[in-house]
This record gives structure tokens, sequence and C-alpha cells, in this order.
């Protein structure tokens, strides 16, 4: 059986800003995020974007020691039904539930690129 790894970016540009790639298998309505990492044969799963701004379904405030600043993580939803977990980025004030948030550039730790979420 042949198992082949997919190498494309989760991350995505468009005119309007930046998205997210989500995956569907062949014959399934249901997407998955982060996008299925691995496939059979040449069944290569359909690439869907999503974003880039979606609905703050929750968030909570990780105060993780004396010695570290706080950060937020949130849950997300986007349209067609997919829900995101990731980091939260705010200045002041505390996000609004239903509210709406961007998809905007985050570097992780070791400078890889990745995505966080701004409420609008």
């Amino acid at each position: 059986m042949k198992l082949t790894k997919r190498t494309e970016s989760h991350l995505g540009e468009t005119p309007d800003g930046l998205v997210l790639v989500a995956t569907r298998q062949a014959g399934m309505a249901e997407l998955q995020f982060p996008p299925s990492e691995f496939f059979h044969g040449n069944a290569k799963p359909e690439e869907v974007t999503i974003g880039p701004v979606g609905q703050l379904y929750t968030y909570t405030i990780v105060h993780a020691g004396k010695d570290k600043p706080p950060y937020g993580l949130a849950m997300v939803d986007f349209t067609p039904g997919v829900r995101v977990f990731g980091r939260l980025l705010q200045e002041q004030g505390q996000p609004v539930i239903g509210g709406d948030v961007r998809i905007v550039p985050f570097a992780l730790p070791d400078g890889t690129p990745d995505y966080a979420f701004h409420p609008i």
C-alpha cells in the first residue's frame, strides 16, 4: 500500500488576507483542520481554504508563571463548519464571544511561520 505525505503548508494567502487550508477526503462532506498529513495511494484529499475571518467560539487566558506573560488561546468557527484552535492575540480589553476574528501571521518560538487570531 502506498502512503504519501502531504508537504504543502496549512497557510495560504488571498487578496483578503491569510487563510487556513483544510482537507476533505473523497466522498466526504466533513472538513479537517489541521489538514490530513498522510493519504493512501493517489487518493489525495481535496484542499479547501477557510477564513480569513471567523467567529470566536470561546477563549481562555493562560498564566504560565510569574516570569512569563499571559497569552490567549481560542476556538474559532469558520464557514463551512470548521472549528479551529489557535493563539489569540489581543492588545487590551476582552474579546467578544461570537465576535469576528481575523487570521494573522504568527511565528512559533522556533521561528516557524504559523497563524493566530486577532479580534476585529
